[in-house]
């Protein structure tokens, strides 16, 4: 089952954070999976004990009671009455659109219908049934077009610009987005669009703590470590988020500065003076390409891993090796080769982001023996885009 950060309200009108199911389905639930943690047990919870549940980010469903058309649609057993069949009903409704009026929607197997409220009146379906007028011919009972002009008061709404509205998602939710602005009242989306394809820009200075162990040249098999070195890097990320699985997965690519200067010293007898010294002088444009999964804390928050390849493209690069005279034993240069890291992170609002990343082994072929570099960065990030 797949758990996502919610809460929902029981009849002692009592918020109840944690975790609820979302399975995504296309008709509206008559329960729902709750658990009060990512490691607890799971809990079915009826229509009866919830009055209304919410999934951060995605959905949300109020518990009402109400008259409700059971007229069928299906072209085979439509009737031949205008009048819809109106039967008391406790079901969920989804918000669509929430502000001083309110759209919601219930879709159950045959059929998608609407409801609406205001802050004077209950939630109440509006109503549109289509019958058989007479052996070839169907008409509408539109009598949404009338529920609307009777309750949502606006100079520019009248007869004819109902007229036009249509009993479908996109023209209901229009028409309320348009009250609740005529009103100077803002709108709340609920039914926003999900698995739509976003292009996100963003800055990315880091700190970073970086290593290298190198081959020695005059003793076989040996390898030495350079001091470990703090410095600044700056990058700039583009992130495709993918239209799958509510936009938590995203392709990310980005080109990062980074330059590492290091020095060290070691001891040995082969070599006049007795004292090798190491200079590694060390710059580069690297180019991660990977993916990002997204982990929804609630609407504001979110945590992030990815993983990604990096390709270098060297800039300067020199390892020398001199004795205390300052004669040179070898002067080699880097062969770059690709790397791997991985990351993890946290986002706050679409805007702001802290990213701890680990470069896990970047091989680094210094006159054809291998060295190792490591690098671990603190990752700040403004989304501009």
């Amino acid at each position: 089952m797949n758990f996502e950060k919610g809460y929902y309200i029981n009849n002692l009108n009592e918020r109840i954070e944690g975790f609820i199911q979302n399975n995504a389905a296309r008709t509206n639930p008559t329960y729902l999976w709750y658990k009060s943690s990512q490691n607890g047990d799971d809990i079915k919870l009826s229509i009866n004990d919830v009055k209304q549940f919410e999934i951060y980010n995605y959905t949300k469903f109020i518990r009402v009671s109400t008259k409700i058309d059971q007229s069928s649609q299906s072209i085979n057993t439509i009737d031949k009455s205008w009048k819809p069949i109106l039967e008391n009903k406790t079901v969920f409704v989804k918000s669509i659109i929430e502000g001083k009026a309110n759209l919601y929607s219930h879709t159950n197997s045959t059929r998608e219908l609407f409801f609406f409220s205001t802050d004077s009146s209950e939630i109440t379906q509006l109503i549109f049934k289509r019958y058989l007028k007479d052996k070839n011919n169907l008409s509408e009972n539109n009598t949404f077009r009338k529920q609307l002009l009777k309750n949502l008061s606006c100079p520019s709404f009248n007869f004819e610009k109902m007229q036009r509205v249509a009993y479908s998602k996109k023209s209901l939710k229009s028409i309320i987005k348009e009250y609740n602005t005529c009103i100077g009242h803002e709108s709340v989306i609920f039914d926003k669009p999900i698995g739509i394809t976003k292009l996100r820009l963003t800055l990315r200075p880091r700190w970073n703590s970086s290593s290298t162990t190198t081959p020695i040249p005059v003793v076989p098999s040996a390898n030495l470590t350079m001091n470990k070195k703090q410095s600044f890097g700056l990058g700039i990320e583009t992130e495709l988020i993918l239209p799958i699985n509510r936009n938590k997965w995203s392709l990310i690519a980005e080109a990062v500065y980074q330059k590492y200067n290091s020095k060290n010293s070691y001891e040995n007898n082969n070599i006049s003076g007795g004292i090798v010294n190491a200079k590694l002088t060390y710059s580069s444009i690297e180019l991660p390409i990977g993916f990002r999964h997204y982990i929804f804390l609630n609407e504001h928050s979110k945590l992030f891993i990815n993983t990604a390849y990096i390709f270098d493209f060297t800039l300067e690069n020199e390892v020398e090796f001199t004795r205390n005279d300052g004669s040179i034993i070898r002067d080699s240069r880097f062969t770059t080769l690709g790397s791997l890291s991985a990351g993890i992170g946290y986002k706050y609002l679409d805007k702001l982001s802290l990213e701890l990343r680990n470069l896990t082994i970047s091989n680094r072929s210094i006159n054809y023996s291998n060295s190792e570099f490591n690098s671990i960065s603190i990752i700040f990030g403004y989304t501009f885009l």
